[in-house]
């Protein structure tokens, strides 16, 4: 029984490691969830913006999106 207990104990540390590593990687799946979502706007969609003196305001919240993905990545270092 206490053989059992041992590998069932050692099974979940080897599971929380793992869960540990894939944690680390949010930080990039978000950066390429942008990057996705913005190579699938319409081709268009851009010129409008363009036009209507936008282009400032995207580029900020473009910005913003960026610094909150660093932000992420820098706290998910701070927890190793």
């Amino acid at each position: 029984m206490e053989q059992v207990l041992q590998n069932i104990n050692k099974l979940n540390r080897s599971l929380e490691g793992v869960i540990a590593v894939g944690n680390e990687f949010g930080a990039v799946e978000a950066l390429w969830s942008q990057f996705e979502n913005v190579m699938a706007k319409e081709p268009g969609e851009g010129d409008v913006g363009k036009e209507e003196g936008l282009e400032g305001e995207d580029q900020e919240s473009d910005k913003e999106a960026v610094e909150g993905v660093t932000e992420d990545a820098k706290e998910a270092e701070g927890r190793k």
